[in-house]
């Protein structure tokens, strides 16, 4: 008989959209856990991932599907005005929950969804795999082990190319009706990506731009930060920019200054490395295998050795509304042309 730590624990998935087929192939590779049931308001999308998964039971009905599968957590990668609705069902039948980012649309109910999973006792991980993406972690590693001293300033270029023209967004559609769109769906991923690296965020200001008329939201922004700790940065976003790759596995570029050098990462994972009076060198290391550098393979692992073992989330629902909180600071500042102080 199996010992009880080498039994999978069996989840419940929400979704059948481009996303969600990329968090179904990483989870054929997670250690320890299963998918056996699959939820999504059009039946026939279900039907198709359960064809292409393996999934025992699907339905367009999430309540009747938890009381058939009776799964030992649910991972929630639907659109984002159903999470809120879909996490009370989960939490009144007391089941860890792994969200996709945003939790919700408006921080207002992203409070409400971390409170209502805190008053049932339920775990709550927000899915947000941007600085699980392998080359992000090696930055991390690099900066932890001081490689370019202290940081002191950094920049993020956002340059997927895939938001010009009449139907921009065509992995997904949908992105064209957001009421909110870059901050909210890319900027938050950026967000936490520099917190991870350097700490809270103190103070922001932000400007955005509709670059393309055929969407609601804004496609473009400029975000200044400064972090507690002193650093300071800036995210310069812009899906409609001309690039000469449409969605590049990083999506853009990153710099990185310190006080004994500077770290480079370009739009195809590479990373480079300057000390202070040397010439720049490739910097070697190896990059997991699967979507942008094995970064759902690992965000989802770790959720399940969490729960396993009752370590902490690193993107902790209640640690991670400081993000939410920064995006919705984010928007306050383009409209009133305000810095917004976070801490």
């Amino acid at each position: 008989m199996d010992a009880p730590s080498a039994i999978p624990l069996h989840g419940l998935f929400c979704g059948a959209g481009h996303f969600a087929k990329i968090q179904l192939t990483a989870w054929q590779s997670v250690r320890g856990a299963r998918i056996v049931g699959l939820y999504n308001r059009t039946l026939e999308r279900a039907r198709a991932c359960q064809a292409e998964f393996q999934i025992e039971k699907v339905s367009d009905d999430f309540e009747t599907l938890l009381a058939t599968v009776r799964p030992d957590f649910v991972d929630i990668c639907t659109a984002v005005e159903t999470h809120l609705p879909l996490a009370r069902m989960a939490a009144a039948q007391k089941i860890p929950i792994l969200c996709q980012k945003p939790l919700a649309p408006h921080v207002s109910e992203s409070e409400e969804l971390v409170a209502t999973c805190e008053q049932a006792g339920v775990r709550l991980m927000a899915n947000d795999n941007w600085r699980w993406q392998g080359w992000y972690r090696e930055l991390k590693r690099l900066l932890d082990a001081g490689t370019i001293g202290a940081p002191q300033h950094a920049r993020f270029l956002l340059r997927p190319g895939d938001g010009w023209g009449e139907e921009p967004y065509p992995l997904q559609p949908f992105f064209r009706e957001m009421e909110r769109f870059v901050l909210l769906e890319t900027g938050g991923h950026y967000l936490d990506t520099m917190r991870f690296f350097f700490g809270d965020i103190a103070a922001l200001h932000c400007l955005t731009r509709r670059r393309n008329p055929h969407i609601r939201a804004e496609d473009a922004a400029i975000v200044t930060l400064e972090f507690a700790l002193g650093v300071t940065a800036i995210f310069d976003a812009d899906r409609t920019a001309a690039t000469a790759q449409v969605r590049p596995p990083v999506n853009g570029h990153v710099f990185i200054e310190g006080t004994a050098g500077n770290l480079r990462l370009t739009e195809d994972g590479t990373i480079y490395l300057s000390r202070r009076g040397a010439v720049e060198e490739r910097h070697e290391y190896t990059l997991p295998p699967g979507y942008r550098g094995g970064s759902a393979i690992a965000t989802q692992q770790h959720f399940i050795d969490c729960l396993r073992t009752g370590a902490a989330f690193e993107t902790d629902g209640r640690d991670y509304l400081a993000i939410e909180r920064a995006v919705d600071a984010c928007y306050r500042s383009a409209e009133h042309r305000t810095v917004e102080k976070l801490t």
